[in-house]
Formats: structure tokens, sequence, C-alpha cells
């Protein structure tokens, strides 16, 4: 057998048109504190940050912004060369700020001024820096865990509005034929060829009847009597000529490494598909063809689900204050770390059986591999059985895309770089995850 893991990141959620960035959780915090004032507070303290219109004059105007800003004439009013009244209420809104918590002033200017924030990598560097005693507003890990604990809360409100624009008219035709794609002879290792060899000469010899063909073809959501045509017809073109009742193997791999068009599919399709899904929201889960055992994994938890808690934190054993960090008998320190949360389901154990049991390719879709997870990647891209890694690619307006990025990214999860350039696909083998027309 031969399987696929398809790891889902962010940047798939937002191909969907989702707000699910941490810039647009930020956006979207401080929406609902504006219209916590719109609506008749004066006073907000949520721990993060607050606002405080105590004066006379700023209340006036406070209750001048509720009049205007709930006019929908006046919203909708933008002169030319005029400040909006909404640009002014922001304005109003931020000069009354104060930050409550010094950890989500540092990555709400991040998000400002990048226009991006990774907030568990931020979480690690602070982390960090109390572990060196660097001037950072903490001086043990506790109020930074429970900085953390708050933003999470706030981040899993967010993500909840979010999921519930999620449907199956957001499926984009173009993700999923990738997903469900045969495999790709030129994607496959030097050091995988005689794994995947294997395989091809497996699956041959297993789709010799009717029955065989459809129950595997249904697993992928197809069935055609068309295909089985095609595919008996294959079966007779690559009989031994010797042996007319056998099947003559090295014919069947030379017109796949010759690249010959009249090899049906089925003999190149995964034996499963695992959508491992470091998102929280279930748009991955739309992806699964009714009736099929192929699975997600929400390795990082669900949105609304006790079973499955939510994984906030940092995975990176591989860096070099980890261990010194986890000498130091301080279980604070290690409260958010992702290898620990694993244990708190079965989700890590059943990826380990998945990459145990056969060779895999892994296809990377909207995943950034920084080292907020460099703990798991690490495990996934090194590990015997993977024999193909296969970036999809981010295609910005401008034509440029984020394929050396995500490559950099990867190479920070290999201990040996040979390995790396081995299985990682090259780019001219690669392709946008969504094309420009999509």
């Amino acid at each position: 057998m031969m399987n696929r893991i398809i790891l889902i990141g962010n940047g798939f959620d937002l191909a969907h048109g989702l707000a699910t960035s941490y810039t647009d959780f930020i956006r979207g915090y401080y929406t609902i504190q504006k219209l916590g004032l719109l609506k008749g507070e004066y006073e907000l303290n949520d721990g993060l940050c607050a606002v405080k219109i105590s004066g006379p004059e700023d209340r006036k105007t406070m209750q001048h912004f509720r009049w205007v800003l709930s006019n929908s004439m006046f919203q909708l009013t933008r002169n030319l060369g005029e400040i909006t009244p909404q640009e002014q209420y922001n304005k109003f809104f931020n000069d009354n700020l104060t930050y409550k918590s010094k950890f989500f002033e540092a990555i709400d200017k991040a998000a400002e001024s990048k226009n991006w924030v990774d907030i568990e990598s931020e979480y690690y560097a602070w982390l960090k820096n109390i572990f060196r005693q660097s001037p950072c507003g903490y001086s043990t890990p506790d109020r930074l865990n429970e900085d953390l604990d708050l933003i999470k809360t706030y981040l899993t409100v967010h993500l909840s509005l979010v999921q519930e624009k999620i449907k199956p008219a957001l499926v984009k035709d173009c993700i999923r034929e990738t997903i469900y794609e045969p495999f790709d002879v030129r994607d496959i290792s030097v050091g995988g060829q005689g794994l995947f060899e294997e395989f091809l000469a497996a699956r041959l010899k297993s789709l010799s009847t009717d029955d065989k063909i459809d129950n595997f073809l249904r697993r992928f959501g197809q069935s055609s009597p068309d295909r089985h045509v095609d595919i008996m017809r294959y079966l007779g073109s690559v009989r031994s000529s010797s042996a007319p009742d056998s099947l003559d193997i090295s014919k069947h791999l030379k017109k796949i490494n010759d690249n010959e068009g009249d090899v049906p599919n089925c003999f190149l399709l995964p034996e499963q598909i695992l959508l491992l899904n470091f998102n929280y929201t279930k748009m991955a889960d739309l992806y699964i063809p009714e009736g099929s055992d192929f699975k997600v994994n929400h390795i990082h938890g669900e949105l609304e689900n006790d079973k499955n808690p939510i994984i906030f934190g940092y995975g990176d054993e591989l860096d070099e204050d980890y261990k010194k960090i986890s000498n130091l008998q301080d279980n604070s320190y290690l409260t958010n770390i992702k290898s620990i949360r694993y244990l708190e389901t079965d989700n890590y154990r059943r990826l380990l059986r998945f990459i145990d049991s056969s060779p895999y390719q892994i296809y990377i879709m909207g995943h950034s591999c920084g080292n907020s997870d460099r703990t798991l990647l690490n495990t996934l891209f090194e590990h015997r059985n993977c024999v193909s890694i296969k970036p999809f690619y981010y295609l910005k307006e401008d034509g440029s895309d984020n394929y050396i990025e995500i490559i950099q990214n990867i190479s920070r999860n290999f201990n040996n770089m040979q390995t790396m350039r081995d299985r990682v696909v090259n780019k001219s083998y690669c392709r946008p995850l969504v094309p420009r027309e999509n």
C-alpha cells in the first residue's frame, strides 16, 4: 500500500475566503469592543485591553458617535477628501485604549505594522524571554499563560462565528481534484522508488475483477462502467507474452515511468488518504466523499467539541532552549507545549499508527511548516515511510509566490538535509493550491 497525508494549515481556510488569520481575529476582536461601546457602555476591561470614556467631553463625543453610526445614511456617507464617521470613531477608540496585557500589546502592534502575526511563535519567544530573565513585563510564565488563555478564548469565539459560514458551496473543485489525484512518479524521492514500485505491482494485481475495481473506486466517490472497460483493456495490454494468464509487472512499471497516458488512474491512486487538519474549523471535513472511509484527523482540536479540546501553544522540542526550559522543574513553562497537550486525546497516537502502517506521500496545503509545529513535522518528514513532500504554494496577485518560503521552513524541520532535498518536490513539478482564475 501507499498512502497520502494532506497537511492542512490556515492558508487552506483562507483559500476558501474564511477570515481565520490571526490578523482577522484581532480585527474582529476590536470590532466587538467598539460595538460594545456603541451599545451604551462607557467602560470596558476584558483583561487584554481596556477602554474608559470618563470625561464629560469624551462622553458627549461618544453619544454623538452612537447617534451617527446608528444612522445607516451616515454610515454610507463618504465625501471625497473627508474623514468618515467610522474613521473618526476608530481614532477616538484608539485614543482611549489602554493595554492590560503586554503580550497582547506586542502581537497587536506586530499585526498592525506587518499586517501579519504568528501568536504561537510570539508566545514561545516571550516564554524564552522569561526564562532568560530578559525585560518583557513578565517575571514568571503564569501571567503569560493566563493572557494566552484569554486570547485563546476570544479566538475560539471568533472562529466559531467564522465556522457558521462554512457551507458545501465553498468547496473548490481544484482542491478536491488535487487531494484525490493519482500519484505522479516524478514526485517520488529516489530513496522511495523501491517502495513505490512495490506499491504499483501490488495495486496492479489487486484490481483483477469488476467487484474489486468497483469497491476501490467507490471510496473515491467514483463509479462508472466506462472505467471498467478502460481498466480491463489496460490489463490486457500488460499481460505476459509468454504466460497470457499472468501480468507483466515490468511492462506496467515501464509505462508509468515513461509517462504513457494509457495507465488508468486507479492503478496510481493512494490506498488511504488522511486529511491532517491543523485548523480548528470543519472546512476540511467537506472534502471527504460520502460513504468513504477516508478520515480527517483534527490534530489541534475542534471548535465546540469538549472531547477534542483546542491545542494552542508551541511545539518545537528541537529548539536549543527547549531542553534547558524542560529541565527547570517548573511545569508552568510546559503548560502550552503541544507535544504534551497531544496526550489529552488519541489524535497523535492514531497519526503514528497511520505513518507506521505504510509508505506515504505528503501534500502541503496552506501550512507554513513553521517552527510552532516543528516537533510533529519532523516526525512526519523524516519518517522512514515518507517518500515525497509536495507543497502547494500561494500565488499572489502580482505573480510572485511563497514556494521558497515554504521550502525554507520545511528545511528547519529536518536534521538530515540530504533526505530533505530528496523528498521535497522541486518547484517545476509543483503548482498553486488555487490558480488565479479560481
